[in-house]
């Protein structure tokens, strides 16, 4: 799991992403949950799973807010001793979620921060929109179109957000296998353009150090073979953000 991505939020705009977000929850299950376990009623305990389901996916979006705060807002992970490396490494343990979980919350709090009004009012609700929030901004990124992907978002169900989205990827494809390179590949830690090792790591890194900056070469080496152009973007760990243009230096020499 890696931070690879954030938003310029502000503190307020934090906070009103929050507050859209428990007025869309509307609700306290706490009491007709203890209740269900008390009634003979059919229809009341049918009603009552309907409603606790619901419940469940709303609190989704909460906790992937929750997250967001935790890393992104005020950097809290370090409260526990830990950069962010190690943090996302003991991260089922202390929050019980794995890595693609962690990545989809991530994204799906992003883009409600940043466009709970206009999903308010194109009539947004939060109870089976998971998915759809967790893949909102793939489907932003391969449309083009803001509007398009909240108004999807908004009334389709997930099978037809999905057919929707995925339309565009086919388009996106072509694109990208014009500019493959067959001849860049990774191979157990060695990186080669050709036939030519184009990168070396010196033997006096730290364990740690040497296999961060491996992984963050096998993402750029594996997006050029497929066509992407890679970027740097910010992290909010001193010790990575050290790290970072170092890696960007020795990549742009080929050393």
């Amino acid at each position: 799991m890696r931070v690879t991505r954030t938003i310029d939020a502000t503190e307020d705009e934090i906070e009103n992403a929050k507050q859209t977000a428990v007025s869309l929850i509307g609700q306290d299950m706490s009491k007709s949950a203890i209740d269900l376990f008390y009634t003979d009623n059919l229809e009341e305990i049918e009603n009552g799973i309907r409603n606790l389901n619901e419940f469940s996916s709303k609190c989704w979006l909460l906790s992937s807010i929750l997250l967001y705060t935790l890393i992104y807002n005020h950097n809290l992970y370090h409260q526990s001793g830990l950069d962010w490396f190690h943090y996302a490494k003991q991260a089922r343990e202390r929050l019980g979620i794995d890595n693609r979980e962690i990545t989809e919350q991530l994204g799906a709090a992003r883009f409600f921060i940043k466009y709970h009004d206009a999903l308010e009012r194109n009539g947004f609700v939060i109870e089976g929109s998971q998915r759809k929030l967790s893949r909102a901004e793939l489907a932003l990124k391969l449309s083009g179109d803001i509007n398009a992907t909240i108004k999807h978002i908004s009334h389709d169900t997930w099978q037809e957000f999905s057919t929707w989205y995925s339309s565009f990827k086919s388009k996106t494809k072509l694109i990208q296998n014009d500019r493959r390179r067959e001849d860049v590949r990774s191979e157990s830690g060695r990186f080669f353009i050709g036939d030519i090792e184009a990168v070396s790591f010196s033997d006096r890194l730290s364990e740690d150090d040497s296999a961060r900056l491996r992984e963050y070469m096998k993402q750029i080496f594996d997006a050029i073979r497929d066509g992407y152009e890679p970027a740097i973007v910010p992290v909010y760990d001193r010790k990575e953000a050290a790290i970072m243009p170092k890696l960007r230096d020795k990549f742009r020499k080929g050393k």
